[in-house]
């Protein structure tokens, strides 16, 4: 590409192609297709337009726009998912119809449609998480600083991930699908290792321990299964940093580090610290009766403690 570039378009090797055919199945008239092959030739990052190639009946045809910039990257993206589209379609000969196709325009689209689900699957799966946390749990508390625990870990993979290839490694950017892939690893896995830890703390505030009590005997006995979970699926993935090729290299650094980050950070520190704060008002309404119930203290108190202390150690 740096060769093609020193005398010719970037985009010479995979043009962007723009159709034009007539509405009626009239013949194309060459002239105004010449003048619309100038039109497109005119605008700000485009290299040359070949003179249109005519279908067999002449209703159909065919240019292909060379771009300056590479066809895959930012710039011709941009370029042709509004300017160049946009021209194309209002100085499009009268009584046609244009279509602009090619790698950036298929890129273009792709982009669009990402960055749709985006806004709309990222919202409905939390959703859908804190409405079967709180049906798990019948509790309206607990689930808000649980998904809050899971966005926390997302944020700081992306931004690590971004931090490492971009700032330190210098690349240009991160694979695209790369937001959707941590979102389906790290939120749904990390929701999985908070509901071990969390279900467990539930268990124990329902026998009647104290909040310090049930938060110390539940990272005692989920500790070894989320441990290894988390270490087995993080290293199936970090085995992807040793590949050559670069997204294969984002995809396992970002799964390893947010597995291991929502494990030994999120489930195992965040979660129970925070529910432990909270006490008996995590588990309102269902959670908190339950314990009253059971005629559990209200706050932990020194002999709850010195308890928690001693499953810790024995």
């Amino acid at each position: 590409m740096e060769d093609l570039q020193q005398s010719f378009p970037s985009g010479q090797t995979d043009p962007v192609w723009v159709m034009v055919r007539s509405e009626d199945g009239t013949k194309l008239a060459p002239a105004a297709l010449e003048a619309y092959g100038k039109e497109l030739a005119g605008l700000d990052g485009v290299g040359s337009a070949p003179p249109a190639v005519l279908a067999p009946d002449g209703d159909v045809a065919q240019i292909s726009v060379l771009i300056d910039h590479r066809p895959t990257g930012d710039a011709a993206i941009d370029l042709v998912s509004g300017p160049l589209r946009d021209l194309a379609h209002s100085k499009a000969p009268e009584g046609t119809e244009v279509l602009v196709g090619g790698t950036s325009a298929v890129l273009a689209d792709v982009q669009h449609a990402v960055n749709r689900d985006y806004t709309l699957v990222f919202p409905a799966a939390g959703l859908a998480i804190m409405i079967i946390l709180g049906l798990l749990l019948r509790s309206v508390v607990a689930p808000w600083y649980l998904m809050l625990a899971v966005g926390l870990g997302f944020g700081a993979t992306l931004g690590s991930t971004v931090w490492l290839f971009q700032d330190v490694r210098g690349e240009s950017g991160l694979l695209f699908t790369l937001p959707v892939i941590l979102y389906l690893f790290v939120v749904a896995i990390g929701t999985d290792y908070n509901i071990l830890m969390i279900a467990r703390l539930r268990e124990e505030i329902r026998r009647g321990s104290s909040p310090a009590e049930a938060t110390a005997r539940a990272v005692v006995s989920t500790a070894s299964t989320i441990t290894a979970a988390a270490v087995i699926l993080a290293g199936t993935f970090g085995v992807l940093l040793l590949a050559e090729n670069a997204m294969l290299q984002q995809m396992g650094f970002a799964v390893a580090f947010g597995i291991l980050l929502t494990a030994f950070v999120m489930a195992m520190l965040l979660v129970p610290a925070l529910t432990a704060l909270l006490g008996r008002r995590a588990w309102w309404p269902g959670g908190g009766r339950d314990a009253a119930h059971a005629g559990a203290p209200d706050e932990a108190d020194g002999p709850a403690e010195e308890r928690a202390r001693a499953d810790v150690t024995g």
